[in-house]
């Protein structure tokens, strides 16, 4: 177990112990701030079309390799196109068996129409499964712009150069479709916005470090996702609230086995409310929903659509890259700063690419002393019992509990 630290970078957080649930935070319920977070992932599609109605645009992505600060600079709402663990019965009569459930559940909610408002879809060469989707979406969900972002699997200047101009392209076809030029004055904004929207959030994941964590797993989860759905700006505020309010918080998540997430991309909080509720508290993640989305900033100082391209080919790599040596040392840095005691990589099944690499993450997270579990699941509430009762008795393992 690693050491200890009570201490947020700025100051320490004290805990009032055995104060009761009715206290607030600076007058406000403790709650409050998060149902804001939790309201605007359940509200995003009314407010999405609200965006519209204004005579904005509206344009879904589905991959971090994604550059939102174009999208925003254009004056157009940026969307991360999320499943639901509902029936994909639609996407069931286009797709074979062997498609990942993330990607056939984003495809089934947009045959229901749950994506109707959108004006543009755009994607990255991330994994088949969702280049493939990109195709489906062009032949059976009417939507008046789809673009597709070829990524390099590396990062030689070679790759950069390609990608630049691959983050051209996407800016020359975005102002064509929102009919607005994308100045650099735009951009270098859209940059300052999305970089103080990343300091927050890693100041809100500091909070994890504290024991016990004055965030939860699922909280933190929230956090992040609506991020990818919200104006920023409109985040950065809930950001700063949540931030002067939670050194007062009087009620923190219960202490449990302190533990590291990973695996395929997670786009909603019922695993880890299970995860939570057998005794597990989740500390850390290296997800591209969590951590890795935010991790590393846009370089201000320089050219906006060069320091924007650099900074999404060169970020902590997806798994569909083919070095993953930053990506586990950056879980191996969280891992040491947030003493975790263990580790659960959850993998979707078919999600190719997190099941080549699954197995040499377990070997690195073992070698500094973590015990491991690795759990293949599906993007829907079936199989759920099951999935519980591993994540239980792995915890009682680590803990000790007989």
């Amino acid at each position: 177990m690693f050491t200890k630290s009570l201490n947020n970078g700025q100051s320490q957080i004290l805990i009032s112990a055995g104060a009761p649930e009715s206290i607030t935070c600076q007058g406000v319920s403790s709650m409050n701030i998060f149902s804001s977070f939790r309201d605007l992932l359940s509200t995003r599609h009314e407010v999405a079309k609200n965006w519209k109605a204004k005579g904005k645009h509206v344009i879904g992505w589905s991959c971090t390799y994604t550059p939102e600060e174009l999208i925003h600079a254009a004056d157009a709402l940026p969307v991360m196109v999320f499943g639901s663990l509902e029936s994909t019965k639609l996407a069931d009569v286009h797709l074979p068996i062997n498609v990942c459930s993330f990607s056939r559940s984003c495809f089934n909610s947009a045959l229901k129409g749950d994506y109707d408002y959108l004006d543009g879809f755009v994607t990255s060469s991330s994994c088949d499964n969702r280049n493939k989707i990109f195709d489906m979406w062009r032949y059976y969900v009417r939507i008046p712009y789809l673009h597709f972002i070829n990524t390099p699997r590396s990062t030689t200047e070679l790759a950069h150069d390609f990608f630049y101009a691959e983050i051209s392209r996407f800016k020359t076809s975005l102002e064509e479709i929102c009919r607005k030029t994308i100045s650099t004055a735009a951009l270098n904004r859209a940059i300052q916005v999305y970089n103080d929207n990343r300091l927050l959030l890693k100041r809100v994941y500091d909070l994890r470090k504290m024991q016990p964590p004055l965030i939860s797993g699922v909280e933190a989860l929230e956090i992040v996702l609506s991020s990818m759905v919200t104006l920023k700006e409109k985040h950065n505020d809930l950001l700063n609230r949540l931030l002067a309010e939670i050194p007062n918080r009087v009620n923190p998540p219960k202490r449990g086995v302190r533990l590291l997430v990973s695996g395929s991309v997670m786009d909603n909080t019922e695993l880890l409310k299970i995860v939570e509720s057998v005794g597990g508290s989740v500390v850390a993640d290296d997800w591209c929903t969590g951590s890795r989305y935010f991790w590393n900033l846009v370089d201000s100082g320089s050219d906006p659509l060069v320091a924007i391209a650099r900074r999404y080919l060169g970020k902590i790599p997806s798994s569909f890259m083919l070095e993953q040596k930053e990506r586990f040392g950056h879980t191996i840095k969280i891992a040491k700063q947030r003493d975790v005691e263990a580790a659960i990589i959850f993998v979707l099944k078919f999600c190719d690419t997190h099941m080549f690499d699954a197995p040499q993450l377990m070997e690195v997270l073992k070698d500094i002393g973590l015990p491991v579990l690795c759990l293949e699941w599906e993007h829907s509430l079936s199989g759920m019992a099951q999935v519980k009762t591993r994540i239980e008795a792995f915890i009682e393992m680590v803990s000790g509990v007989e």
